[in-house]
């Protein structure tokens, strides 16, 4: 369904102009409010007689475009309006909500349209495209900004081509001005515009899917629990080299939940205390994996779980029921780096991971007595409830009580010093603080974590070197 933006105007607070000159040709690059552009400036740095963007509230920007369907170009009718207005223009960009850096699709533009299309090559006016990882992000801009009678207004619509898979949502950025037409920036107006596109585009996967398996999320193996993150293996999940994580622009609930839905892909389980199948949450795909929270179980018990693809829609397709019987109420794994016995960890307080460099660039070995953060999944309840496919937002303790050993050392109660979420994380995320024992020799060294009689996977280690 087509929606119109109309902007009204909003206090936000003025800002000094920079530049003392109007740039009605074409305008300086990037200030449409993108904040990963010029710190979310707009127009009003230069055009600022009447202090910030949308303060005059006799005008106004709007923008009619339809949420995206990948590949399919649609076009987007730009307008501005000032009742003593005579000169316009306007710069628009698009960006993924995951990533505000990384360009949304491209503009088109032709001979003869009073509109064209430049690339942030870091210059001041930019480069013509097309745009790449050497010449920047995409704008579309006014050109010899028009002008009409006084208070007439001006419409551009710009072709816009939306990436060629889906990519969660995107956000829109329009900067507008409306001028007086003297050749300066003094009294002019602007108005601007964000907007979210989420996407509507018909999934199309053909082919039934096949589940062969579904393990614990960190480990690999068998044992899975309530809540824990969970990878499913088979075939058919996606297009051959597709590879699609979630990402900021596809969280629900004001960007608090993880979809149940990605790249076409939903997930159904029943099992002990599910009466009825529930979807859950999903955060990565290809073609032959999918990583996800399970829900949460009410004791023990067998665990049904398929595969759709195209939920929903006509072309539903349902994978055949995996009945799994490996549920347990603690399942405890560390995440590891791949192809390695290395535990997935940092010096705590920091981002450097701990890890050979040959392994991980920039990893560095422990030492006895710092403090390391650890990472792992199926260490059951919290002290405050975490519904599955939730973020964290603040450090929640462990419900359970569990033993750490480092090396031959089982660690005092003193060296470890938190066990529980992973604050801004997935609740199937589990974060450990401790201590590195001052007798620790150089070496890989042995780690495990227990709990409620389960014990994480054997032979794990970190490199720790005085």
């Amino acid at each position: 369904m087509s929606r119109i933006f109309r902007i009204f105007p909003v206090i936000l607070f003025a800002l000094a102009p920079v530049v003392a000159r109007a740039e009605s040709a074409m305008p300086s690059i990037g200030y449409t409010s993108a904040p990963a552009d010029h710190n979310g400036q707009n127009c009003s740095v230069c055009h600022s007689s009447f202090g910030a963007a949308n303060s005059d509230t006799r005008g106004s920007v709007t923008v009619s475009i339809t949420d995206y369907n990948p590949g399919v170009q649609q076009m987007i009718h730009v307008t501005v309006s000032h009742p003593t207005a005579s000169r316009w223009g306007f710069q628009m960009t698009i960006r993924e909500v995951s990533d505000e850096t990384t360009e949304a699709g491209t503009f088109s533009t032709s001979t003869g349209v009073p509109f064209t299309v430049v690339c942030d090559d870091g210059t001041h006016f930019g480069s013509a495209p097309p745009c790449n990882a050497n010449n920047g992000r995409q704008f579309a801009e006014q050109i010899n900004a028009p002008r009409t009678g006084s208070g007439a207004g001006f419409d551009w619509l710009v072709p816009w081509t939306p990436p060629q898979t889906e990519v969660g949502r995107l956000h829109i950025y329009v900067a507008a001005v409306a001028a007086d037409g003297d050749g300066t920036a003094q009294g002019d107006r602007v108005y601007t515009f964000e907007g979210t596109l989420p996407f509507v585009g018909a999934c199309s996967l053909a082919a039934k899917p096949t589940l062969r398996t579904v393990m614990n999320g960190a480990s690999f193996q068998p044992p899975f629990s309530s809540t824990a993150m969970i990878s499913i293996f088979g075939s058919g999940f996606q297009v051959s080299g597709l590879k699609r994580s979630v990402g900021l622009g596809d969280l629900e609930n004001n960007n608090t939940t993880f979809p149940t839905t990605l790249a076409c892909v939903a997930i159904q389980v029943t099992g002990p205390g599910i009466a009825q199948p529930v979807r859950i949450p999903i955060a990565y795909v290809q073609e032959d994996q999918i990583n996800a929270q399970a829900p949460e179980f009410v004791g023990t018990g067998p665990v049904m779980v398929s595969v759709i693809l195209n939920p929903d829609k006509p072309n539903q397709l349902v994978s055949d029921v995996a009945t799994l019987n490996s549920e347990q109420t603690f399942a405890p794994a560390f995440f590891f780096i791949p192809n390695s016995t290395t535990i997935a960890a940092q010096i705590a307080g920091t981002s450097v991971p701990i890890a050979d460099p040959s392994l991980v660039p920039g990893g560095q070995a422990a030492k006895p007595g710092q403090i390391v953060t650890l990472y792992g999944t199926g260490f059951g309840d919290f002290m405050q409830p975490v519904p599955a496919g939730q973020l964290t937002t603040a450090a929640d303790p462990l419900a359970t009580p569990i033993t750490v050993t480092v090396g031959t050392t089982t660690l005092p109660s003193a060296d470890v010093l938190y066990a529980g979420t992973s604050p801004g994380s997935l609740g199937g995320l589990y974060q450990f603080n401790v201590r590195i024992p001052a007798s620790t020799p150089d070496g890989d060294t042995l780690i495990t974590i227990s709990i409620g009689g389960f014990q994480t996977q054997s032979g794990l280690t970190i490199p720790v070197h005085q």
